[in-house]
């Protein structure tokens, strides 16, 4: 199974947060990002605050695959 790695990216591109998993696939590994993004943004959510910045980066073999903004996920559970 491949490992996917997923970075959190602030808006001026610092990685500040890396987990790994393996997984099957890439759709495997794009629910994992959307879990991860949103324990990341759910308190900032639920107070309204909708201006969140950054991504969630999904990485095989050290190259992006994916990318999701924290600021979407943020705006569908808020």
């Amino acid at each position: 199974m491949p490992n996917y790695v997923f970075r959190v990216r602030t808006p001026d591109n610092v990685s500040h947060r890396v987990q790994r998993d393996e997984l099957p696939d890439l759709d495997a590994a794009m629910a994992r990002a959307q879990r991860f993004a949103r324990t990341l943004v759910r308190n900032p959510a639920r107070r309204g605050n909708r201006e969140i910045g950054g991504t969630v980066d999904v990485e095989i073999a050290d190259r992006a695959i994916a990318r999701l903004l924290l600021s979407e996920v943020a705006h569908q559970i808020s």
